[in-house]
């Protein structure tokens, strides 16, 4: 009886688990690759109804927050939040009255502002909930090219693509 392994039988495995490995592992990356990219636009989209939802309020808190009456810590906003995006550090943020209000998102997994991305650096919305920006997209692009928009139509309304 034999014990072990033959020379010839080890060189089909490796052949065999190389073959199969050539196949999953770009299939793996470019799952991970469009995860990545789903991910950071609905998050990206999320944070944009939340700024929409936010400039619909007048009374906040501190922290930009929608408070009950019965909370103390009220304060008036005048100025509308701002959505601010950095380009240089594909990164955005959530502000009022010059403070952020949100922390600094920093896409993650090499997804990256497009150039093809013609917002401007600050988006807004009024207390209808239409945006400043008008016809115009957010491009978002993977490690890999894929890419993702998230459209503002011509009144200032948003949706994903």
């Amino acid at each position: 009886m034999q014990k072990g392994f033959a020379s010839l039988e080890l060189i089909f495995a490796v052949l065999i688990i190389s073959i199969l490995a050539t196949v999953a592992v770009p299939k793996a990356a470019n799952f991970v690759d469009r995860a990545a990219l789903d991910y950071e636009k609905k998050r990206l989209y999320s944070e944009l109804q939340y700024l929409r939802t936010l400039s619909r309020t007048i009374t906040v808190d501190s922290t930009g927050m929608h408070m009950p009456s019965f909370f103390s810590s009220k304060i008036t906003v005048n100025q509308p939040a701002l959505f601010d995006i950095n380009r240089d550090t594909n990164s955005y943020r959530i502000l009022r009255e010059n403070k952020s209000i949100r922390e600094v998102h920093y896409f993650s997994n090499g997804v990256k502002f497009s150039k093809e991305t013609d917002v401007p650096t600050r988006i807004f919305f009024d207390a209808a909930g239409y945006s400043n920006v008008k016809s115009k997209s957010i491009v978002l692009t993977s490690r890999r090219g894929v890419k993702a928009k998230i459209i503002f139509d011509s009144v200032g309304r948003i949706r994903g693509e």
